[in-house]
């Protein structure tokens, strides 16, 4: 079900932009259909990323001329999306035992081939805490006072945060 959806979504948007001719617009080669990539007339849907484009004598129409530089064929590629959580948000730290504080940090990212988390305590520049498509580290640096945030980004590139979560430290006698 999970590969099903993405297909029927791009038949539905090969369909909308293909004029007349419907059955050409049934093109997707079986690699672009197991990486989610679709080939659209036009540009792509949103949540979709052109990954390329081209001049298409199958896309040739007055809804899509070919422009210099942008084509009327699209090829597209779902937009990486990610979650991330952190147990607990809300650290509690016995100064009467301990001056530290931890939260297990988990994530996952899809349609990225890994996702990066970085980490920045409040006025602070980031610093990479850990990269994987997904997975879960402990971050055991927390003092009482400590306000930082988690940050997701999809790939390697750290351009674009996919989610975030905010972590605080409390101290308590």
């Amino acid at each position: 079900m999970k590969h099903i959806l993405p297909l029927m979504l791009a038949a539905l948007a090969l369909v909308s932009c293909a004029g007349p001719d419907v059955e050409d617009a049934a093109l997707m080669s079986s690699e672009s259909a197991a990486s989610s990539t679709m080939v659209v007339c036009g540009g792509c849907s949103p949540g979709y990323t052109m990954v390329s484009s081209t001049c298409s004598a199958r896309c040739d129409s007055p809804e899509h001329p070919c422009l210099p530089r942008l084509g009327n064929e699209s090829t597209c590629a779902p937009n990486a999306t990610g979650i991330i959580t952190a147990t607990p948000t809300n650290i509690r730290i016995n100064l009467d035992v301990t001056t530290l504080g931890s939260t297990n940090v988990c994530w996952s990212v899809s349609n990225a081939t890994t996702g990066e988390v970085w980490v920045a305590a409040t006025g602070l520049p980031e610093a990479l805490f850990t990269q994987a498509p997904s997975g879960c580290a402990v971050a055991p640096w927390f003092h009482a006072g400590d306000n930082m945030v988690f940050r997701l980004y999809g790939g390697t590139a750290h351009t674009k945060v996919l989610a975030s979560v905010n972590v605080t430290a409390v101290g308590y006698h």
